[in-house]
């Protein structure tokens, strides 16, 4: 009897928790303004970092998620990371962890909170592949705070064989609409 009710107990405190967790962010406290990201457009000007260079890692296919972010709404970014370079590179990227990180000019808000601790090992990006990856990590959120054309640096942190951190930059551009 006492088995049942602890169980009941615990199921009722995480269906409770998911709820909040849930809705809470997704309460919006202005209505009726947006922000639209604009076509993919690969305009890299990082030489050997770009996607269509025949070596390096680059970033391709920039875009924020979703695509359209109501004003106070947070959004992330997402992009592809191709490796053409000869080796494999490691990402430290898990459910609390993203490689990927931007930082915006004007009309955003970045917030840093506690973030989750659970660790795991980096993952492996071979020569000649490429994965869709999405920031930031647990612990930053990004928010739109106004309205108009908004400019971000986009950043993958990784590491190459032999565990030297590296890093690659593309510019971005989207905009945040009434």
């Amino acid at each position: 009897m006492r088995t049942s009710f602890k169980i009941i107990q615990i199921s009722a405190t995480s269906i409770l928790f998911l709820f909040i967790f849930l809705t809470v962010p997704s309460f919006p406290l202005v209505q009726n303004q947006h922000a639209y990201s604009q076509p993919i457009i690969d305009n890299s000007t990082l030489g050997p970092a770009s996607a269509n260079a025949t070596e390096g890692v680059g970033l391709i296919n920039i875009h924020t998620t979703p695509s359209n972010v109501k004003i106070p709404s947070r959004f992330e970014i997402v992009s592809t990371v191709v490796n053409k370079s000869p080796n494999t590179i490691m990402l430290n990227a898990s459910v609390c962890e993203s490689p990927l990180s931007a930082i915006f000019l004007r009309n955003v808000i970045t917030r840093h909170t506690q973030s989750c601790t659970a660790t795991s090992p980096p993952f492996k990006l071979n020569s000649g592949e490429e994965v869709t990856i999405a920031g930031p990590g647990s612990g930053t959120t990004y928010q739109a705070g106004n309205i108009g054309q908004t400019a971000a640096n986009v950043t993958l942190h990784y590491q190459t064989e032999n565990g030297q951190a590296a890093n690659v930059t593309k510019p971005f551009v989207f905009t945040i609409n009434p």
